[in-house]
Parts: C-alpha cells; structure tokens; sequence
C-alpha cells in the first residue's frame, strides 16, 4: 500500500510541478508574470523557467536537508522516480492548455493550498516507540 501511496504521489506532485511550476514556483510564477513579464511573455514560459531555477533550488535544499539527517532516501526514490514521469506528462499536457485557462487553475491550485494550509493543524512526527531492556526496567 505505502508503494502505491508512493508512486501516486510521486505521480500527481510530477504532474503539478509540469503543470504549473511549484515548489519554488508558488512565488517565482506569479513573479515572473507580474513582476518580470516584459521578459517573460506568458504563463507557459514562466512555468518553464520556473521549472529549470527549481533544479538548481532543489539540488542545494536536498544537500542541506540531508546534511542534517533530514531526507527519507528511501520514500525520495520512490515518490522522484515517478515525479519524473508526472513531470513530463504535466509539462505536454501544460502546452496543450490556453494561458489564461491555465493560469486560472495556477491561481485556483494556490487559493486551495493556501487554504488547506491556512486551517490544518501543523502535523507532527510520529515518533518511534521506545523499547526498553529488561535492565532497563529493573532500575
């Protein structure tokens, strides 16, 4: 079950990352549109650049994540293998899509994260349950 959790969600977070540019894309898209825009001529390119400064994000957030013992490796191969694949069909499918219908569900994929955020308790990690030894108990 966890692996079909892992390649759907690597799948669907591939396919958003195509289709609009999240991650770092949340703030560099609408930059890109409102802010740099007499270089940026629409949505699909500020997507696309979007994309390639996300490389190079993603690449230093990892090293500093995993210097600090902070990536699961095993649920990141899992959930990047199949981003991969989402990421290549969100991008086509992104192309096939007009720019103000597209920057719409741009806008109304951030009202609904922004909500979700908004009202959601922060999660918390779960923690391993502790075993003790017998020598343990007995003091």
């Amino acid at each position: 079950m966890e692996i079909l959790v892992m390649i759907l969600v690597g799948l669907a977070a591939g396919f958003l990352g195509g289709m609009f540019g999240v991650g770092g894309g949340i703030l560099m898209v609408p930059a890109f549109l409102f802010i740099l825009r007499d270089r940026i001529p629409g949505i699909h390119v500020a997507v696309g650049t979007s994309m390639a400064v996300i490389v190079a994000n993603a690449i230093a957030g990892t090293v500093g994540h995993a210097l600090h013992g902070r990536v699961n490796w095993q649920v990141a191969a899992w959930v990047a293998g199949f981003a991969v694949i989402g990421g290549f069909v969100g991008a086509n499918v992104s192309g096939l899509v007009a720019k103000a219908t597209l920057q719409r569900l741009f806008a109304i994929f951030l009202v609904v994260v922004a909500a979700k955020m908004f009202f959601s308790k922060p999660a918390e990690a779960k923690r391993p349950e502790v075993v003790q030894t017998e020598a343990q108990v007995e003091k």
